[in-house]
């Protein structure tokens, strides 16, 4: 063991899960990886965002979220974390805020399905793409691409961490608790009571709680009703419009210091509700899959190219005979 100290606490200090093996796959050799493959072949890719937070919350939100939820999982169950994917796609309404950094949907789906290639390629065939930012209707996609495209052959799912808790996520704004003494006052929308509370619950050091108090009340417009509407992570499913089925107004104008709703109201108790029934739930889903399908064993999920039937006949004729 090396007496030298890491230069980067954040990047030089292996991150262990319970069984002393690492968590990151960027932070693994050839040989870890070699070994990790023959435990398990279940790895998550992370997708956040760079994103204007409101000035109470980091830019980085969505990734942190995500990638500390996963990072739990893979304590606990021995699976894999790739490095997360920073930069999202964001609906037209997000752009213009300083701090958000806005990446074309195409260009997302590109990227995500070759990581998800490559992923394949080293060995992972059980690949759970983890989103963690409201890019939900690009990453199925990415999905598709990977399949039909790149010929992985591998177990894609993509999911996002509030699937997880849509039926706490309903209880909002009920006054039905979420736990005992625990509610949640206003829906998911977005850098607000949610999920300011789950940011502040994974990450208490970068939320700046005094700003939070003092400027943490904007409240809501719309251009139509919530009734029609979905709000952030699509959880009422008897609305007819999901929340990127319509164009919003844009929060440059009508948000500008980056976060809706009301952010005052966010409390850690609320997010660590929120954010350890997610943990459970995802860790009762892997160790069904790692029983399910063992590593090397996947469902068939593709189709090879030659089966393509395209109307090509197997053999052409040659060339004509010249004449003389």
């Amino acid at each position: 063991m090396s007496s030298l100290k890491p230069l980067s606490e954040r990047w030089g200090k292996p991150v262990l899960n319970k069984f002393g093996k690492k968590i990151y796959l960027d932070q693994m050799n050839r040989k870890e990886l070699e070994e990790r493959l023959k435990e398990t072949d279940i790895v998550f890719l992370p997708v956040g965002s760079i994103e204007n937070h409101g000035p109470f919350a980091p830019l980085g939100e969505d990734t942190i979220i995500g990638t500390s939820i996963v990072e739990r999982v893979a304590y606990e169950t021995g699976v894999t974390v790739a490095p997360p994917i920073i930069y999202g796609s964001h609906p037209s309404h997000h752009y213009g805020l300083p701090g958000t950094v806005p990446i074309r949907a195409t260009t997302l789906i590109e990227y995500v399905s070759d990581v998800i290639r490559w992923l394949s390629n080293a060995g992972f065939k059980k690949i759970i793409v983890w989103n963690s930012h409201g890019q939900e209707y690009v990453l199925p996609i990415a999905k598709d691409v990977a399949i039909i495209e790149k010929q992985v052959h591998a177990l894609i799912m993509v999911t996002s961490w509030w699937a997880w808790v849509q039926d706490l996520l309903r209880k909002a704004g009920t006054g039905e608790e979420i736990a005992p003494g625990v509610k949640l006052e206003k829906p998911f929308i977005h850098a607000d009571e949610v999920e300011t509370s789950v940011t502040w619950y994974v990450a208490p050091d970068l939320v700046d709680v005094e700003t939070l108090k003092k400027e943490g009340d904007w409240g809501v417009v719309r251009v139509i009703p919530g009734k029609w509407v979905n709000a952030a992570g699509n959880v009422f499913p008897d609305k007819p419009f999901n929340w990127y089925d319509v164009s919003h107004l844009p929060e440059l104008y009508y948000y500008p210091k980056g976060f809706v709703g009301w952010a005052s109201r966010a409390d850690p108790e609320k997010g660590r509700v929120i954010i350890e029934t997610v943990i459970k739930r995802v860790i009762e889903f892997v160790e069904w899959l790692k029983k399910t399908f063992p590593p090397g064993k996947v469902p068939r999920t593709w189709i090879d190219l030659k089966d393509y039937q395209y109307n090509k006949p197997e053999e052409g004729v040659g060339p004509i005979e010249q004449v003389k």
